[in-house]
This record gives structure tokens, C-alpha cells and sequence, in this order.
């Protein structure tokens, strides 16, 4: 066999070769079933990634939202509470209507009933007692609040002063109560359903 013949031989194999390598790179492979399942599971768990993230901030929105409610709630109790109580710890003998007429304003309930009923012969006799009482809450805390009804405590001080005396001579008391109060939200207000004093644990 001559070199010219053997040449071309394996030159005729190497095309061979060459095609069947170009048909082989023409034919997908098909995908495997683990390409597959990576196919759809990646986004679907880029998806459940980004909605636990999104549930997480509306949750914590959602949290921070009502204790901002809760909290603008109770300061709005304890200021009503607060002008309440004192309101029911004070009273002008020159002006015992006008005081009892404020007295049923910020109550209800049986309190209120009772002190819409006082009658003409006891009115006598607070105007007769000349005494001038005013109220000062000193401290106060909500200790119990839901929507409708709430309680407070309310450190008070009650200064009484002779109103028949005037200026250096007119004689004036501090009394100290403890009190706890009861209210209720009628409406869009909140009144005193119960005003009781409490001891005073001196331990």
C-alpha cells in the first residue's frame, strides 16, 4: 500500500470522525430529573421565602400598631380619670348646684343616680358648712383597661378651706386619699361608674 493511499484513509477517518462529533453535539441531551426539579422548586421557594418575609413585617406592623392604640387609649383614660376624680373632690358651698350639676356630669350608673337624688335639705347643709374643698390628683395609674371599662388608681389631695374667713384667717386642711375608680365608656366618653376610697397600706 502506497503513503498516498494511507494518507487519504485516515484523513477519510478523521471527517468520519468530525460528523459524528457535529451529530452528536446537534442532539440534546435531554434534562435530567433533578435539573428538573431545580427547574421549579427554586423559584417556588424564592417565593415562599418572600411571602414568609412579607407575613413577618405585617405581623410586626400589625403588633406595633394596636400597642401604639393601646397606649394612646390609656393615656386618654388616665387624663379623663384624673380630671374626674377631682372634679368629685371638689366643691364650692357658694356654689353647690352649679358643683353637683358637675358631679353628675362626669358620672353614671348607680353613682350618678345617687348624686343626681341629693335632696334640698342636704344642699342646705353643704351650703351651710362654708367650706371650700378642692381635689388635686397627686399620682395615677391605669391598672386595668379593655375597650369599654377601665380602672384607676389615684393618689389624691383634698385641701378644705373656711369660706367664711377671708385672706390670713381663713383656715385650710389637707386630707390624703387613696382612691379607686371604676369607669365605663358611654357613647364616646368615658364617666366614673365607681369612686372608693382604699386604705393605705403603711408597711
Amino acid at each position: 500500500m502506497s503513503t498516498t493511499s494511507t494518507t487519504t484513509e485516515r484523513r477519510t477517518e478523521a471527517s468520519v470522525v468530525e460528523q459524528k462529533a457535529s451529530v452528536v453535539e446537534l442532539v440534546e441531551t435531554p434534562p435530567s430529573r433533578r435539573d428538573r426539579i431545580l427547574t421549579w422548586a427554586l423559584p417556588l421557594v424564592a417565593l415562599c421565602v418572600l411571602v414568609a418575609g412579607a407575613l413577618t413585617w405585617w405581623r410586626a406592623t400589625g403588633h406595633d400598631q394596636e400597642m401604639v392604640d393601646e397606649a394612646a387609649l390609656r393615656d386618654r383614660v388616665l387624663i379623663v380619670a384624673t380630671s374626674h376624680i377631682e372634679t368629685l373632690n371638689s366643691l364650692d358651698y357658694r356654689k353647690v348646684d352649679e358643683g353637683l350639676k358637675g358631679w353628675a356630669a362626669v358620672t353614671t350608673g348607680t353613682l350618678h343616680d345617687q348624686l343626681t337624688s341629693v335632696s334640698e335639705e342636704d344642699r342646705k347643709v353643704l351650703a351651710e358648712q362654708e367650706k371650700i374643698s378642692t381635689g388635686s390628683v397627686m399620682d395615677a395609674a391605669v391598672t386595668e383597661l379593655d375597650d369599654d371599662s377601665a380602672t384607676v388608681i389615684a393618689a389624691v389631695e383634698i385641701t378644705v378651706r373656711d369660706g367664711s374667713a377671708s385672706g390670713e384667717d381663713a383656715e385650710s386642711t389637707v386630707k390624703r386619699n387613696r382612691f379607686a375608680a371604676d369607669l365605663v365608656k358611654v357613647g364616646d366618653d368615658w364617666l366614673l361608674e365607681s369612686l372608693e376610697q382604699v386604705a393605705v397600706n403603711m408597711s
